[in-house]
């Protein structure tokens, strides 16, 4: 009883005590046990659990029954526990409940030690070391599959979890080839395991045909080539891409990979370039922002002894570029060794994003140490641009990256150097993998945007129809670019009222059409679709549903009627969105979309769904808020009373109608009323969902199930009023 409990999920889920294994249970269980250990050592909620362990519709016992097997897996680790409030294994959270686990317990927690272990090595000049821990972490997974065996492996938690062994497998090879090539074989074990899952993933075939050239199997390399080469021809029309045809010549070629040997500088003189675009107009608002970026740096002017990333991301136009350029202006004198600006081209209008090796090789030219002849493997040139990035103090703009895996090889770890990336993309990979600081771009406030109009139209010209301009402000959302294709449209008709353009903005607040433009960057209807096109075809249907949304904010609740799809694939769809800026989580729980996006997704749903679509979309979200109105009412409406004739039949009764006296029918297929465990939760619902309850009350007409609809959300509203007076 003495000996720890030791837990593994990288691969099949084992507990052990010592040199015993311990019986877990049944299938719900281990299920419920991968899902702690790969929350841990954060919690997981009731709600969370089953949702994951429910493929369908759960039972109504589906809490009582995770209750059940928390019970029992408490009795499994702690058998002469005698309360559950001195567990020391599994405790209660706010919600939920957590395993108390760190790296000595956990293969998954140990696995992330030790692979930003090796990624700060590398950052920090010592490869060798780096991939030594690299291999070690690949060590510890006894399959490419999280949770193997279990019914919760497929899950896209547990799945996303299992593409981290991918992305570490093609670091390390990186890394070993380029500079501790006695670990080559090592780490083609473990790309053969990633490719057996992944077998359409040309990066893994290209570091496995690099690694067997490297340990001098050059014909081997070669059929491994022609296997995917005929793989992606047969099974998807397509020949290989330039990474893998690259890999192919390096074979040919019978290049060595030359080994990390220090700092590179280029021949000659030393180059100190001064790359960053020129700011053309005066900086407005921003202030508060602007000063959490200035300390990044630390006070006295001098860079931490670590190099700094900070992840600037918002939606598209919320201007992360220009508040990017405005402070890497501001701060450029502390870097002395240059500052270079780097277009990643993640959401351009006819150019497609610049692959890492691309950047790499700009940033090389403009330090004048261009590879000539360019190097054979995406890993030499990574090693070569490591080399030349030492020891120099750098500000580095990365601007509009398309995600992680884009930025990540471009990072300086040099001591001293500021590298800032623009995104729309939330990038928290890097704050993971790289610790860097992200800061999260919202529209302006109301102030701020009147100072963008001050700067741009002129202090007179606002404050002579300062109310206009207000209006304005608020038409654009406190969007830059939107204020700013406003402004300039005022400033080509000096004499229009800004009344006028005011009430053109409120003409046209279902669409675009008044930011639209010729020019690609400005126009409005593009730029946002830069975005959209990028999103999962799950979620580009949830964005342009939500255009149906009645309410400033909305619950996952809804989501998931309004999509008519499982809750796990709402929750997945929605964090798309949220990463992608398309959405953000405003408290915990309420999402909102930007109503210059939700103009965009109308256009969309307009043009892509259809009327039918739509019109069933619609259904599910009024019978969502109908029973979900009438279960709160239910609760909160005292026996005898409501609308009707006072007599509604007893509880089961009330339970039914949520004491209005009428009928209501099931639900069609799709929709998942809220379902509320107490009075309480059913008023804090009404009270979230009020803006949304008085829309749907307002746009209520005639037709199949109106009158009941519009008594269900009234005697709701009514019910919430009376329960939250004093």
């Amino acid at each position: 009883m003495d000996a720890p409990v030791r837990y593994s999920i990288l691969g099949a889920v084992r507990a052990t005590r010592g040199t015993t294994e311990l019986e877990l249970g049944p299938p719900k269980r281990l299920a419920l046990l991968a899902l702690l250990l790969l929350r841990a050592p954060g919690p997981i909620t009731l709600s969370e659990a089953v949702d994951i362990l429910w493929d369908d519709d759960p039972p109504a016992s589906a809490v009582n029954v995770v209750h059940r097997h928390i019970g029992a897996l408490r009795r499994t680790l702690e058998p002469g526990l005698r309360s559950r409030t001195e567990a020391e294994h599994l405790v209660r959270a706010a919600d939920g409940y957590r395993l108390l686990v760190d790296t000595s317990a956990s293969d998954l927690l140990r696995f992330r030690a030790l692979r930003a272990q090796a990624q700060q090595a590398v950052r920090a000049g010592a490869a060798e070391r780096g991939a030594q821990d690299f291999v070690a972490a690949l060590g510890l997974w006894h399959g490419p599959t999280i949770a193997a065996g279990t019914s919760v492996a497929q899950h896209p938690l547990f799945t996303a979890a299992g593409h981290e062994y991918v992305a570490t497998a093609k670091e390390a090879a990186d890394v070993v080839l380029a500079s501790a090539p006695a670990l080559t074989d090592e780490v083609l074990t473990a790309l053969r395991r990633a490719v057996d899952c992944h077998p359409f993933d040309e990066a893994l075939h290209s570091r496995i045909v690099a690694a067997l050239a490297a340990t001098g199997r050059q014909v081997e390399a070669l059929q491994q080539f022609e296997s995917i080469r005929r793989t992606l021809a047969d099974e998807l029309g397509v020949e290989p891409g330039p990474g893998l045809r690259s890999a192919r010549q390096q074979v040919l070629r019978r290049q060595a990979v030359r080994p990390a040997d220090g700092p590179e500088r280029a021949a000659g003189p030393v180059v100190r370039p001064a790359q960053l675009p020129p700011v053309h107009l005066p900086f407005a608002g921003r202030r508060q922002v602007l000063d959490h970026c200035l300390e990044a740096l630390t006070p006295s002017g001098r860079q931490a002894p670590s190099p700094t990333t900070v992840a600037v991301c918002g939606m598209a136009g919320v201007g992360k570029s220009t508040l990017a350029l405005h402070w890497a202006h501001l701060v450029a004198g502390r870097f002395p060794d240059g500052q270079i600006h780097v277009d990643l081209r993640g959401h351009h209008s006819a150019q497609p994003p610049l692959t890492p090796a691309a950047a790499m090789t700009e940033v090389l030219g403009a330090l004048g140490a261009r590879p000539d002849p360019v190097p054979a493997s995406t890993a030499e040139l990574g090693a070569r641009y490591r080399r030349t990035l030492a020891g120099r103090r750098l500000l580095i703009v990365l601007d509009d990256a398309r995600d992680c895996e884009q930025v990540r090889p471009l990072l300086s770890g040099a001591p001293g150097s500021l590298t800032i990336v623009t995104s729309r993309s939330r990038l928290e990979g890097l704050a993971v993998t790289d610790d860097a600081r992200l800061l999260a771009l919202a529209p302006m406030a109301g102030p701020e945007g009147l100072e963008l109009l001050e700067h741009r139209l002129g202090a007179d010209r606002v404050a002579d129809a300062r109310a206009a301009a207000e209006e304005i402000v608020g038409l654009c959302g406190g969007l830059p670019l939107a204020l700013a294709v406003v402004a300039a449209r005022a400033r080509t008709r000096p004499d229009f009222p800004l009344g006028a353009l005011a009430q053109e903005l409120r003409d046209n607040r279902d669409s675009l059409v008044a930011f639209s433009s010729h020019d690609a960057r400005t126009d409005l209807r593009s730029v946002f679709s830069r975005s959209y096109d990028t999103l999962s075809s799950g979620a580009a249907a949830l964005f342009r549903l939500l255009s149906l949304y009645p309410g400033p904010d909305f619950s996952l609740p809804v989501v998931t009627s309004l999509t008519g799809t499982h809750p796990w694939s709402a929750r997945v769809h929605l964090a798309e969105l949220v990463d992608r800026s398309m959405a953000v989580e405003r408290v915990p729980g309420r999402y909102a979309c930007h109503g210059l996006l939700r103009g965009r997704a109308a256009e969309l749903a307009h043009c892509v769904d259809g009327d039918d679509a739509l019109a069933e979309a619609r259904a599910r979200l009024s019978e969502h808020y109908l029973h979900s109105a009438a279960a709160a009412a239910a609760l909160l409406v005292p026996h005898g009373e409501g609308d009707g004739d006072g007599d509604h039949g007893g509880d089961g009764d009330r339970d039914r109608d949520g004491g209005s006296g009428l009928p209501l029918p099931p639900p069609r297929a799709g929709v998942r009323p809220q379902r509320f465990d107490d009075p309480t939760g059913a008023a804090r619902w009404i009270a979230a969902e009020r803006p949304a309850l008085t829309a749907l009350l307002r746009e209520a007409e005639g037709g199949p199930g109106a009158a009941a609809l519009r008594q269900h959300l009234t005697t709701a509203l009514e019910s919430g009023a009376r329960f939250a007076a004093p």
